[in-house]
C-alpha cells in the first residue's frame, strides 16, 4: 500500500515536468542525498525519479549529476525495519521525498521508533503499538471483571512486564526500548451462605473469593423472634458439614452452604406465692427444641418458712388446668407458662394445764380450726372447771359452736385453755369453818402456782419465791397496764421486760426481743414483720443475731 502511494507521487511530479516548456541550451548540475538517523549497519533503498537507484545507510550520502532544467524527484523508505534482530525497533521519516530541478543537496533524517506490546488473557486494551524513543506512553484495559458464569470470573490485578500499577490503566511507560505491558488476572468463585428457613438473619461469608483460598463462615447461635420464640442454630449442609456455627472452608470452586436452624419456645415458670423462688427455683425452666417433652419438677412437698409458718404443695396450673401430681411432663408444641403453687399454712398450738386438748396442727391459711378441750380438771376434791380460751393474739376470731370452738386461721395462734377452781366439792368433804380454812388454803395453794409460773415465763434470775416475805407493793407494766409486783421481771400478761418503757421506744432489736418473748417464742416471721413494720430479711438478721447474744435459744 505504501509502495503505490510512492508511485502516485511519481506520477504526480512526471506530470509537471512534461507540462514545462522545454528549454534550449546544454546546462548540468550536481545534487548530493544524505541519510541520517540510521545504524550503519541498516540502509534505506533511494529511488530517483521512481527507480530504485541506490541504498544509504546512516550517514552516507549520494551525488547525482543532472543535466537539463527538468525536475527530477528522490524518494527514500518512510519504515525501515531493524534488521539486526531487534524486534519491535524500527526507523521511521515522515518526509520521504525531494523534488529538485537545479543543483543542491537534501538530508534524510530517521527518527528510532519502538513497538509497545499490550498482552491480556481477558477483557480488551488500548496502547499497544509503535512510539518515539523516550516518548511516555501507557496501557488500558476495558474492564476490570469478566464474569464466566457459574458463579465463577476473572478479576484484574495489576499489570505486569515494563508496564506497572493496579488501575486498568497503567503507569508511564518511557518508549526508551521494546516494551510490552501484561495484564495479570486471577479467577475467584463465589460463596452463597444460606439458611433454613430462610428468614434467618446474621449469617456471615457469602461473596467473592481468590481460587484456592480460605473462607470464613458463622451463623448467629441464636436468633430471635419474639419475647418466647426464637431460633437455634443446629448444623450445616451442601458444602460444607458441621455443627459448630463457625468454621473455615477452602473455596476451589463456586460452593454453596446452608446453616440450619430449629425452632425453640421459652418454658417460662411462675410461682405462687412468688416467694417460693426464694426458697426453691424449678430448674428445668428455659428454652426447648419444638415439641420436645419436658419434665418438670418435683418440687419439694413442703417449704418451712419459720416453726409456725410454711408453704405446702398445692400442683401445677397449665393451660388453665390444675394438675396436683408433683411432676408433670410439658410438650413445648408452643411458647409454654406454669405455674407452681403453693398454699400458705399456719400452726395452731392448744395448750392447757387439764384436761386434753383437741385442734393442735396445721391449717390453711384462711381455713376454720374446731378446737375442744375436755373437762373438768384436777382430782377430787381439787376440781378445776372449763372458763373459756385465752387467744394469743388476742385479734383472732374465735367463736364457740356447742362444746367446741372455731377459729379463722389467718396467721399462728397459740389458745391457751383457762380453768377456774371449783371448791364446792372441798367445802362439802370438810365443812364449816373447817371447809373456809381449807378454802384460803387452796386459793393460796392456787396463787403459789399462779405466781411460780409467772416467774417462770419471765424469770432471768435462779432466785426461789420466798413465801413469808410481805406482800409487795404493786406497780402497772409500762406496756399493756397489768399491775404486778414491784420485784416482778417481767409482765405475766404481755410479757415486756419492766425496764422497757413502750414497744414504740428503744431500737428494733428490742422491740423484736420483746416481740417474742410476749408470745413465748411461738411467732410467724411474715406476721411479726408486719406488726412491727419491717421485713423478713431484717426480722430474720435481728432473730440471728439475738442467738449469737445467748439471749435466744
Amino acid at each position: 500500500m505504501r509502495l503505490s502511494s510512492q508511485l502516485i507521487f511519481l506520477l504526480f511530479i512526471s506530470l509537471m515536468l512534461l507540462s514545462r516548456p522545454f528549454v534550449w541550451g546544454d546546462t548540468s548540475y550536481l545534487v548530493t542525498i544524505t541519510v541520517q538517523g540510521l545504524p550503519a549497519s541498516i540502509s534505506t533503498t533511494v529511488f530517483l525519479d521512481g527507480n530504485p537507484n541506490a541504498s544509504l545507510t546512516g550517514g552516507q550520502s549520494l551525488t547525482f549529476n543532472f543535466t537539463g532544467t527538468n525536475s527530477h524527484y528522490v524518494v527514500v523508505q518512510s519504515y525501515v525495519p531493524d534488521f539486526n534482530g531487534r524486534n519491535g525497533t524500527r526507523y521511521f521519516e515522515k518526509d520521504t521525498s525531494w523534488v529538485f530541478s537545479a543543483g543542491g543537496s537534501h538530508v534524510f533524517t530517521y527518527s528510532t521508533q519502538y513497538y509497545l506490546s499490550v498482552q491480556t488473557s481477558y477483557s480488551s486494551a488500548t496502547g499497544e503499538g509503535w512510539y518515539d524513543s523516550d516518548s511516555v506512553v501507557t496501557a488500558t484495559l476495558g474492564a476490570g471483571e469478566v464474569g464466566e458464569g457459574q458463579d465463577t470470573r476473572q478479576v484484574f490485578t495489576g499489570w505486569s512486564g515494563d508496564a506497572k500499577g493496579s488501575q486498568l490503566t497503567s503507569s508511564n511507560i518511557t518508549m526508551n526500548g521494546p516494551k510490552s505491558a501484561v495484564a495479570t488476572w486471577k479467577t475467584q468463585f463465589y460463596l452463597t451462605v444460606e439458611s433454613n428457613p430462610p428468614n434467618a438473619t446474621q449469617l456471615n461469608g457469602s461473596g467473592w473469593y481468590d481460587a484456592g483460598a480460605s473462607a470464613n463462615i458463622s451463623a448467629a447461635p441464636v436468633i430471635s423472634e419474639t419475647e418466647d420464640t426464637r431460633l437455634r442454630f443446629d448444623h450445616w449442609s451442601e458444602a460444607y458439614g458441621g455443627q459448630s456455627a463457625s468454621a473455615t472452608i477452602v473455596i476451589d470452586q463456586p460452593k454453596i452452604v446452608e446453616a440450619h436452624y430449629v425452632e425453640q419456645y421459652l418454658l417460662t415458670v411462675q410461682y405462687d406465692p412468688a416467694s417460693i423462688q426464694s426458697s426453691y427455683n424449678e430448674t428445668h425452666a428455659g428454652w426447648y427444641d419444638a415439641n420436645a417433652p419436658v419434665q418438670v419438677g418435683p418440687p419439694p412437698p413442703i417449704i418451712n418458712l419459720s416453726s409456725v409458718e410454711r408453704l405446702t404443695f398445692s400442683g401445677w396450673t397449665q393451660n388453665t388446668s390444675i394438675v396436683s401430681s408433683p411432676s408433670i411432663t410439658v410438650q413445648m408444641n408452643s411458647p409454654q407458662r406454669i405455674t407452681l403453687s403453693y398454699r400458705t399454712q399456719y400452726y395452731v398450738q392448744l395448750q392447757s394445764q387439764y384436761g386434753s386438748t383437741i385442734g393442735t396442727g396445721w391449717y390453711n391459711k384462711g381455713s376454720t380450726a374446731t378446737i375442744s378441750v375436755s373437762g373438768p380438771g384436777g382430782t377430787w376434791p381439787f376440781v378445776f372447771n372449763f372458763a373459756g380460751w385465752t387467744l394469743d393474739p388476742s385479734s383472732g376470731t374465735l367463736n364457740q359452736v356447742g362444746n367446741s370452738w372455731t377459729l379463722l386461721v389467718d396467721r399462728p395462734y397459740v389458745l391457751t385453755a383457762n380453768w377456774s377452781a371449783d371448791y364446792l366439792p372441798l367445802m362439802g368433804l370438810v365443812g364449816g369453818v373447817v371447809g373456809s380454812t381449807i378454802v384460803i388454803i387452796a386459793a393460796i395453794v392456787v396463787g403459789r402456782k399462779r405466781w411460780v409460773t409467772t416467774r417462770e415465763k419471765g424469770t432471768r434470775s435462779s432466785k426461789s419465791p420466798e413465801w413469808d416475805k410481805p406482800t409487795e407493793r404493786m406497780i402497772p407494766c409500762p406496756r399493756c397496764g397489768n399491775m404486778l409486783a414491784q420485784s416482778a421481771v417481767f409482765c405475766e400478761k404481755c410479757g415486756a421486760p419492766l425496764e422497757s418503757l413502750s414497744p414504740e421506744s428503744g431500737s428494733l432489736e428490742e422491740r423484736v426481743y420483746d416481740y417474742i418473748v410476749k408470745h413465748e417464742g411461738v411467732i410467724s416471721i411474715s406476721k411479726a414483720a408486719e406488726d412491727m413494720g419491717t421485713s423478713v430479711e431484717e426480722l430474720k438478721r435481728i432473730t440471728e443475731k439475738l442467738k449469737n447474744q445467748g439471749r435466744l435459744s
